[in-house]
């Protein structure tokens, strides 16, 4: 079986191709990456607006008895007519 010369042609290809597979390879990892530190970030913001729900709730809960406590001290009063 005859042996095919190795040329420079042939090596540069061989070399091409190395670099675009490792280019293709790496390009691959960056997007893994960045959706990985995208998922984090989606859930740090979806906490945060967990907690500020959790706290205006909390904030209107007080705001709402404190009306009806007023409310029945104005009804008491009027009643005394």
């Amino acid at each position: 079986m005859p042996r095919k010369q190795m040329t420079i042609e042939i090596l540069a290809g061989m070399v091409k191709r190395g670099f675009d597979e490792t280019s293709k390879n790496l390009e691959a990892t960056a997007k893994k990456r960045d959706l990985d530190l995208l998922r984090v970030d989606v859930g740090d913001i979806a906490e945060k607006l967990e907690n500020i729900e959790k706290l205006l709730i909390k904030q209107h809960s007080f705001q709402i008895q404190e009306l009806g406590r007023r409310v029945r001290r104005l009804e008491d009063l009027f009643a005394l007519k």
